[in-house]
C-alpha cells in the first residue's frame, strides 16, 4: 500500500505541471511593448521634426522681415524718384525762354538769340 500512496503523491504534483503549463497567457497585441530601438527612433524623429519646425518659422520670420524692408527701400526709392522728378521740372520752368526774356526785360536787357547756347 505505501507503494500505491507513493506513486499518486508523485503523479498528482505532474499533473499540476502540466496544467500549468497548458495555460499559456496569450499576449495582447495592444499591449507589446516597444524594443530599444523603435523607442530611439521615435525620440529621434521628434527631435528631428521640432528642430525642422522651429527652421521653418524662423526662416518664415526672417523672410517676412526682407520683405518688410525691401518694401521700405522701395518706397523710399520711390520717394527720390518723385522729388528729383520734381526737381528737374522746377529746372525746366526756371532755364525756360519766355521767364529768361521776362527777367531781361525788367531789368531792361534785351537778348540776342545769337548769342545764347542751350546747354543740356
Amino acid at each position: 500500500m505505501a507503494d500505491s500512496s507513493a506513486r499518486k503523491i508523485a503523479y498528482e504534483p505532474d499533473r499540476q505541471s502540466e496544467s500549468v503549463k497548458r495555460k499559456r497567457a496569450v499576449p495582447d497585441s495592444r499591449k507589446v511593448r516597444w524594443t530599444r530601438l523603435e523607442r530611439t527612433l521615435v525620440i529621434v524623429g521628434s527631435v528631428v521634426t521640432v528642430i525642422m519646425m522651429t527652421f521653418l518659422v524662423s526662416s518664415s520670420n526672417t523672410a517676412t522681415s526682407t520683405q518688410h524692408e525691401l518694401s521700405n527701400v522701395e518706397q523710399k526709392i520711390s520717394n527720390k524718384e518723385n522729388n528729383i522728378t520734381k526737381l528737374r521740372q522746377r529746372i525746366g520752368e526756371l532755364t525756360s525762354n519766355s521767364r529768361l526774356n521776362k527777367i531781361a526785360r525788367a531789368n531792361g536787357l534785351t537778348l540776342n538769340d545769337k548769342n545764347i547756347r542751350t546747354v543740356r
